[in-house]
């Protein structure tokens, strides 16, 4: 047996998935760019200023050009803040199952089955940058997340038993009807990848629900990847420029950390639902 996993038609909510991260960007850019920040669209002369040059060919490049960066920052945040979460943190479908995560952020890399420094060298230091870049979120999960059990309850709680024993039976069920002779190895195998498409099909009532949760976990990780790039600007702005207001700019960039890691954690929220609906649907 084979299973599909038909594509839901282009909805607005798919359109408002892609905008509104890329029009909030936009914004983002413009206060920065003026030194008075968001004061200076609040004042009423500068709204009447801003009225004036509003045009239909204006509104239409707006729209067009928020859609196509709302894209380009969601594939950036897939490959900086999920690779993140499942290096750091494993794969939600595994943690929910209590499958112990067998690799570290930092792993030793092979090649041929045996031990290979430059691959090693060269993830170690993708990694690093990575931790670096992403550091409101890096260093809140290694402080915060662990002091406050953030992590275990908002990402890696398992299901418990009797749930993770019946799913158990369930997946390899669903495996041995492909080949009989299927030996699962939970622990090594990408199991997921056929479950996804295995849930979706067999329970269409679920399905806009299944839609929901991928919306609402990319949603808030490219938000969070948005307010991370603020989070950094600022730390470099910090760092680099003299004439500025120190004591201003640290709450505005201790606000931008703070809205860095609440955004993740909801996508961590979401990203495990999802996963778990996945997952119960196999016992309905």
């Amino acid at each position: 047996m084979y299973y599909t996993m038909e594509k839901n038609p282009f909805s607005l909510f798919d359109f408002l998935g892609y905008f509104i991260p890329g029009a909030f960007a936009i914004f983002l850019v413009c206060f920065l760019q003026n030194n008075e920040g968001i004061l200076f669209y609040l004042k009423l002369e500068n709204i009447k200023t801003l009225n004036n040059t509003i045009s239909i060919p204006y509104i239409t490049f707006f729209i067009i050009l928020s859609y196509i960066l709302g894209h380009v920052l969601s594939f950036l945040s897939t490959l900086t803040i999920e690779n993140f979460t499942v290096w750091m943190f494993g794969y939600p479908s595994k943690n929910l199952l209590g499958i112990p995560k067998v690799v570290k952020y930092f792993e030793k890399k092979k090649k041929n089955n045996t031990f290979n420094w430059g691959l090693t060298l060269l993830s170690f230091l993708l990694r690093f940058l990575l931790f670096i870049f992403l550091i409101p979120i890096s260093i809140s999960s290694v402080s915060i997340g662990n002091i406050l059990n953030l992590n275990n309850s908002v990402y890696k709680k398992e299901l418990g038993e009797p749930y993770v024993r019946f799913i158990k039976a369930k997946i390899e069920d669903i495996f041995k009807k492909h080949d009989i002779y299927y030996r699962m190895d939970f622990i090594n195998d990408d199991y997921n990848k056929l479950l996804i498409h295995h849930s979706y099909n067999i329970n269409i009532p679920h399905q806009s629900k299944l839609m929901n949760y991928v919306a609402l976990y990319g949603f808030l990780r490219v938000i969070s990847f948005i307010f991370n790039l603020l989070s950094v600007f600022l730390i470099l702005k910090l760092l680099f420029l003299e004439e500025i207001n120190l004591k201003i700019e640290l709450i505005i960039m201790l606000i931008s950390f703070f809205l860095t890691y609440i955004t993740y954690l909801g996508y961590l929220k979401f990203y495990r639902r999802y996963s778990q609906e996945n997952l119960m649907i196999l016992l309905l």
